[in-house]
């Protein structure tokens, strides 16, 4: 071997044992020292402090928390192979402002969130000369002051509703608003509660209904015209947010991995959604049992659309575009689990539940 073959080759291990040797050691004047910048991802919490009982625990607390990490349930069910994406439905505009109603409930669905409505709601009440008597972010809930109405008139739209609807009926009243997280992403629900403490007596939680639900129903119109017409300044209430990590509708998965969507809210409401949803993705419903919480279907892949569509074609029969499934809907303490099943009672494929439970939220109100 030539001296120039020998020089390059001890140059060439000269740079790779720094390479192999550089992720775990560094050197310093007194030698290698061990690398500890990565050993946070090995750190275990030990237990927790123990103070004595006659001094204060206040000022204690962990200033270098262990982050949770973020589960990814699906990644252990597709062992082979990626999920395929959540399909992209378009249901209905995405700026509507419109009034739900359910029985005796009544509610306003705005397509912004909690924390960007919260502002507004505040502003409609000062600009109407309604004072703020509490306000509970974490709740949703805004209480205006009491209100003495009387025969006169009045120019703000509040006292004015109120009069015209009540008609002669003493006492004092007041209206209550709860906004709440809907149950399609990025959309609030708005409730209106009026009392009048001369027809019922007031109540400090939160009230069934209304002393006169024609009050309530004028005043949630009055309000989504204000909010429609955009007059209030645009901004975000950062005590709001709260009210936004409360939702309506989760996708989880069972123990055996097959996706199910939680709808926090009851049967009868529940009942309704999944049904309305089903209309508007325009899915044909060939039988229904209430009592049993089964809605029997004819799922087409044009209903799943896009590209998701070729990618779960071989769950469909051979030569057939619909499939007939099962929709069950059951009450698990006080939430509803909304689960897709073929027609022996089996848990359909996870792929196709995925779509269909996704499309149920998206085109959900």
């Amino acid at each position: 071997m030539t001296l120039r073959a020998i020089l390059r080759a001890t140059a060439v291990v000269a740079v790779l044992v720094p390479a192999v040797t550089g992720c775990r050691w560094m050197s310093d004047e007194k030698g290698l020292v061990r690398n500890t910048s990565n050993d946070y991802i090995e750190a275990q919490e030990t237990e927790p402090l123990i103070i004595p009982g006659d001094l204060s625990a206040a000022r204690i607390r962990d200033t270098w928390p262990i982050p949770a990490i973020e589960a990814k349930p699906l990644a252990r069910h597709y062992p082979g192979d990626a999920p395929p994406p959540d399909a992209i439905f378009g249901g209905e505009a995405q700026d509507a402002i419109k009034i739900q109603r359910l029985g005796d409930r009544r509610w306003m669905i705005i397509a912004d969130e909690p924390s960007k409505v919260w502002p507004v709601l505040e502003q409609f009440l000062t600009e109407n000369g309604i004072g703020i008597a509490s306000e509970t972010p974490e709740a949703g809930r805004i209480d205006g002051t009491w209100l003495s109405v009387d025969s006169g008139n009045h120019e703000d739209v509040v006292r004015g509703t109120i009069k015209e609807h009540k008609q002669d009926a003493d006492g004092r009243d007041r209206i209550r608003f709860k906004i709440e997280q809907g149950i399609r992403y990025g959309t609030s629900e708005i409730h209106l509660r009026h009392e009048n403490d001369a027809l019922a007596q007031p109540t400090v939680d939160w009230p069934s209904k209304s002393t006169v639900p024609d009050v309530e129903e004028a005043l949630l119109l009055e309000f989504g015209g204000y909010y429609a017409a955009g007059i209030s300044t645009q901004s975000v209430s950062m005590l709001a947010r709260q009210i936004s990590t409360a939702n309506k509708a989760v996708i989880e998965r069972d123990g055996q991995g097959y996706p199910k969507l939680r709808l926090n809210v009851d049967f009868d409401r529940a009942w309704a959604v999944v049904n309305s949803a089903l209309e508007r993705a325009e899915v044909e419903i060939d039988n229904t049992q209430r009592s049993d919480g089964l809605l029997q279907v004819n799922i087409t892949k044009d209903v799943l659309g896009g590209r998701e569509r070729s990618l779960l074609s071989r769950f469909w029969p051979s030569g057939e575009d619909a499939r007939p499934l099962d929709i069950r809907i059951e009450s698990i303490e006080e939430s509803q689990v909304v689960q897709v099943f073929e027609r022996d009672g089996q848990p359909a494929p996870g792929e196709i539940s995925q779509q269909i439970l996704v499309m149920l939220r998206e085109f959900a109100s």
